[in-house]
């Protein structure tokens, strides 16, 4: 076990206690309706997509090589194989797919990787999310809102009604030390979400190691209105990343005050 320290900003300094282990697998969040998202499928192998009820159709292009089937809440997706003289190729081409989920409409861009087959869920509407949130949130202090969210995170038990937004955005603001934002995790309803951020030295940096500190990252090119920060370590040892965990407020209610 190790401990990630969490500073909340003006109420407490605590630490959460997580579960150790290696770098969780990339994550496939739900995805919303009415929202255009790029989405990583397999180039190779059948993936699905996942409607909460019944999936009454699909629209797409056959012309750029892509199969699809429906079978009640699932939709199983294939990126046709050319075969040539000279051997199989696989797709490459990204391809926009309309599915209809139940009243819902949501639109996917499918990008062709060589990865293995993925799974795609798609969720529920917004006020629903917000309906699930508050059931979830009921009755819990802000402070435990906070760590909770972290620890949801952290250990990729993110639940599906929280939206998940995939982030690939360098900020360049230290010297030695990288900065890529991953994702953003909204808690819709509760006025809080999380900026998840991969930490790493430059391979330039004449040091060896960097001494971290929750405090180092209380800028406003990261956070406007931070309640909390915590970093997996506070030794960071080129070669190595770290996760870098920001919680604050979106606006509305202040949950304080709750």
């Amino acid at each position: 076990m190790y401990r990630i320290g969490v500073m909340l900003i003006v109420l407490i300094l605590s630490p959460v206690q997580v579960i150790s282990g290696d770098t969780p697998e990339p994550f496939n969040a739900p995805l919303l309706p009415e929202v255009t998202t790029p989405v990583d499928m397999s180039s190779s192998d059948v993936n699905r997509v996942v409607c909460r009820g019944t999936i009454k159709d699909v629209i797409f292009s056959k012309e750029k090589g892509l199969s699809v089937t429906i079978t009640g809440q699932d939709a199983f997706v294939k990126f046709l194989i050319t075969r040539k003289e000279d051997g199989e190729r696989y797709s490459n081409t990204p391809s926009e797919l309309f599915v209809i989920c139940g009243e819902d409409v949501y639109s996917l861009i499918a990008i062709p990787r060589r990865i293995p087959s993925q799974t795609i869920r798609l969720s529920s509407g917004k006020a629903e999310k917000i309906k699930k949130n508050i059931s979830l949130m009921a009755g819990l202090p802000f402070e435990k809102k906070v760590t909770g969210l972290i620890q949801s995170a952290y250990t990729e038990d993110i639940p599906e009604s929280f939206s998940v937004s995939p982030s690939h955005t360098a900020v360049d603001i230290f010297d030695d030390m990288t900065l890529t934002l991953r994702r953003t995790v909204v808690i819709e309803g509760e006025g809080l979400q999380l900026k998840e951020y991969r930490v790493g030295m430059r391979e330039e940096s004449a040091l060896d190691s960097l001494q971290l500190m929750e405090k180092d990252f209380l800028r406003t090119e990261l956070t406007e209105r931070p309640v909390a920060i915590s970093l997996t370590t506070l030794n960071l040892k080129k070669g190595e990343s770290a996760r870098l965990f920001i919680v604050e407020q979106t606006g509305g209610v202040d949950e304080r005050e709750n």
